[in-house]
């Protein structure tokens, strides 16, 4: 390559920076590097989405954008830095499912108030569960689960990670759904849940599609449904739960907050931001494969009303459960 033309390249570069630049800079936003606080360590489902979504953002404004991980008190130590920080949109909460629906309701003395103190930015990919039988079971659907149950003594049991996480109250609502009796069986690691459900020892596995997907396709569990409101790409076999039970759906999330009171025309740059880059087609094709997520940037407004559906059904469902984290 001549001198000339090298120069040239590095000159279109520099400019295609100073473009983006300028283009932030006539909104005002970002003015310096965005952080993105994560609850959770590195390397995580959770961490690895916010360093995919932060490469985009960083080329999209011409600004850094730096993933920060806070992983102590099950994510809430970020959200309480995010819910005190300065409401200027430079420091975001990278938030999933679990950590704005249960921990409120599950633990003592939590440091912020989910609805009182943050901005709703933007739902950015949602995650369906499935839930799977163990080999043998006569049902091959929800409905036909709900009559194998009422037609035999005893509950049937279902496997999941931990008593307190969203799979767990995901069974306790297909339990008060159907009107049928199911007893939680919690597991420390995912291994011994599939192992004991596809051993017969368990009913019923609950959690996210990445992981008992597979299982399903090597005929060791059968797909009973997905909580997603229509089939899910990729297992559009698998029949969802709506079409057992009007209106089921259930799922986990990621997305973005801000502090409360946040400029309007902040909120709505950084969810176009967001929309526009999550729009890629290769990036959803990669987000439904590795962590069977659908994209589903949407408006603040939008995030916001999901966000008090969501609360209001796991504030029941923890009532009813009794469950609590010490």
């Amino acid at each position: 390559m001549t001198t000339s033309r090298r120069g040239l390249i590095v000159a279109a570069a520099g400019l295609g920076w100073c473009v983006r630049r300028a283009r932030a800079a006539e909104g005002g936003y970002p003015s310096r590097p965005v952080r993105f606080l994560v609850g959770i360590p590195a390397g995580g489902a959770p961490d690895v989405i916010a360093r995919i979504l932060a490469d985009r953002l960083s080329a999209h404004w011409g600004q850094p954008v730096i993933v920060d991980n806070r992983p102590a008190a099950s994510g809430n130590l970020a959200a309480q830095a995010v819910a005190r920080g300065e409401t200027d949109g430079h420091t975001l909460l990278f938030a999933h499912a679990s950590m704005l629906l249960l921990n409120e309701g599950l633990m003592r003395n939590v440091p912020f108030n989910g609805e009182r103190d943050f901005t709703p930015v933007s739902l950015l990919m949602s995650t369906p569960f499935m839930v799977a039988a163990r080999p043998g079971m006569p049902a091959s659907t929800l409905a036909e689960l709900g009559a194998y149950a009422r037609s035999r003594p005893g509950p049937v049991t279902f496997a999941t990670i931990s008593a307190t996480g969203l799979p767990r109250f995901v069974g306790e609502r297909l339990r008060t759904s159907l009107g049928i009796e199911m007893v939680n069986v919690p597991y420390s690691a995912m291994s011994g849940a599939v192992q004991d459900t596809i051993a017969g020892r368990v009913d019923l596995l609950i959690d996210g599609t990445p992981v008992i997907t597979p299982q399903v396709k090597g005929g060791f569990l059968k797909a009973l449904a997905v909580t997603s409101p229509a089939r899910f790409p990729g297992i559009e076999e698998v029949p969802t739960a709506a079409e057992s039970i009007s209106g089921f759906s259930s799922k986990g999330w990621f997305g973005l907050l801000g502090p409360a009171g946040m400029a309007e025309a902040t909120v709505q740059h950084i969810a176009e931001a967001a929309r526009s880059v999550l729009a890629a087609p290769e990036l959803r094709a990669r987000l439904l494969q590795d962590f069977g997520g659908e994209v589903v940037a949407g408006t603040p407004a939008e995030f916001r009303t999901s966000l008090a559906q969501d609360r209001r059904v796991y504030r029941e469902l923890i009532a009813q459960v009794g469950a609590s984290i010490e």
